[in-house]
């Protein structure tokens, strides 16, 4: 009997739309995130490399203020 009352008190929460909506964030940002660390050699680089990449000579010198 106990049993049964808790798998009810289970699909209850589940159910629910107050634990379904930080879930849902949880689960986009985690997906968000493993894209970024997947592809993150490719789309974050320094100044340099965008530059070198275009073909431009970085100079850092430039850069000090």
């Amino acid at each position: 009997m106990k049993n049964n009352e808790l798998r009810n008190n289970w699909k209850q929460i589940v159910s629910s739309p107050v634990w379904w909506f930080p879930v849902s964030l949880l689960v986009l940002f985690i997906s968000i995130e493993g894209l970024h660390l997947a592809e993150h050699d490719k789309n974050c680089k320094t100044k340099a490399a965008w530059m070198n990449e275009a073909g431009l000579k970085y100079d850092r010198e430039s850069e000090v203020q």
